[in-house]
């Protein structure tokens, strides 16, 4: 294995124009960062960090050459850590990887055991990837109402329900069997084309606001958007009302009154999934696998490791699968 040659996407970075540019190319095994356990990737994902990745700028990779892919599933191939033997179904994400630690977009992946997920040998690997970094995010943020208190008549808002996050948001709830979710799209297209699945929708303009506080209309909202679109939402909280927020494709930065916060005492909680225990992922992945199994109940595309590029160059008509797949060749599909 030593000295096997296999496929990988490096991302590197031109020194003279800081230009970021990407490759699908041979690699061997000297080209993955350290760690003790080697996987053979079945599995990786597209997630909106992984796009920006590929782009010059976007502040994502911290050390290049890079393979991106911040999450992977597959089976161990070779271990000098006790927790591990070879044929273990294993799942990572999280942490440095494809940051600045070399990531899931390849046949191989080598990380620290402390990293890594056993999972179940009767697991499914392809579900578990069809989840990834955004049902992991997702979990975190219902996990967040359900201990804030939100129960089957809660009024519960969901935005960026195109992205992954979103989409599985909205699937972990109805499997919950909340009773009142309704959606946030960006335009009347949208509404119309989620008509047969929503039964409220809101447009954008429509909860647009001046005010600092206006109708208490949700008591939870789970945004994974963020910048105007969430500041336009706090307004409508009701009293002791939760705001969950995982992303920032609207923008990082909130211009937001504080009076919704006093006068309501409502709380904003920012979920990050990339930094929390490793215990608590495994919490929320036996959720997930267990009692909030969602398979079949989202959209999910499967792609090649050769069509990544084409997928981030396409990402804004490519997303619209739902949550994307990169399925690794030359391993037994389970």
């Amino acid at each position: 294995m030593k000295n096997e040659l296999f496929s990988a996407i490096v991302v590197s970075k031109n020194a003279d124009t800081q230009e970021v540019q990407s490759e699908l190319k041979r690699i061997s095994f000297d080209d993955l960062s350290e760690g003790d356990v080697i996987v053979k990737i079945a599995y990786s994902s597209l997630n909106y960090k992984d796009v920006l990745a590929f782009q010059s700028n976007a502040g994502v990779i911290r050390r290049y050459p890079m393979i991106p892919g911040v999450d992977f599933c597959g089976v161990v191939v070779e271990t000098s850590n006790q927790q591990f033997k070879v044929g273990d179904k294993v799942l990572c994400t999280g942490y440095d990887v494809g940051v600045s630690h070399t990531g899931g977009l390849a046949e191989y992946a080598r990380v620290p055991a402390k990293w890594l997920i056993k999972l179940e040998q009767d697991t499914l690997l392809e579900y578990v990837m069809s989840l990834g970094t955004a049902g992991l995010t997702a979990a975190l943020s219902v996990n967040e109402i359900i201990l804030a208190g939100a129960k089957k008549d809660s009024e519960i808002l969901v935005t960026g329900i195109t992205g992954g996050v979103g989409s599985i948001v909205v699937a972990i709830l109805k499997k919950l069997k909340m009773e009142n979710i309704s959606v946030l799209v960006r335009n009347k297209e949208q509404r119309d084309s989620y008509s047969n699945k929503f039964e409220h929708i809101y447009v954008r303009k429509e909860l647009e606001t001046k005010k600092a506080m206006t109708h208490q209309k949700f008591d939870y909202v789970m945004d994974c958007v963020g910048g105007v679109v969430l500041e336009n939402l706090l307004p409508w909280i009701s009293y002791r009302g939760v705001v969950t927020t995982c992303g920032n494709i609207a923008g990082n930065y909130l211009n937001i009154s504080i009076l919704p916060f006093i006068l309501r005492g409502i709380r904003l909680i920012g979920i990050d999934s990339v930094n929390i225990t490793l215990e608590e992922k495994k919490n929320m992945w036996q959720q997930l696998l267990t009692d909030w199994n969602i398979a079949g109940t989202f959209s999910v595309g499967k792609l090649s490791l050769d069509e990544v590029e084409y997928a981030v160059k396409n990402w804004g008509k490519v997303r619209n699968k739902g949550r994307i797949i990169i399925s690794i060749p030359d391993i037994k599909k389970c």
